[in-house]
């Protein structure tokens, strides 16, 4: 299995890290007002987390699917052709 280049997306995960830790923290204290807008930043922190994973999952895919295309291309030179002769 490749994997993919995660250096780039630590800073961002530290970020949310931090956010979640902060929202949790209002939660627990048990003010009211702060409960919703916590709540809803943990939504939105893991909801946009899994759209970032998912559509860096597929770009990966797909540049794998067009890496291995075009290495069948250079090997003979006919797109889809797997050098049977």
């Amino acid at each position: 299995m490749d994997l993919m280049n995660v250096r780039p997306w630590i800073f961002f995960y530290l970020i949310c890290f931090v956010a979640l830790l902060l929202a949790t923290t209002l939660i627990i204290q048990g003010i009211t007002p702060l409960f919703w807008m916590s709540s809803t930043l943990i939504i939105v922190v893991i909801g946009f987390n899994f759209i970032l994973i998912f559509t860096e999952i597929k770009e990966h895919k797909k540049r794998k699917s067009l890496m291995k295309q075009l290495s069948d291309t250079s090997r003979n030179g006919k797109p889809g052709d797997k050098g049977q002769k």
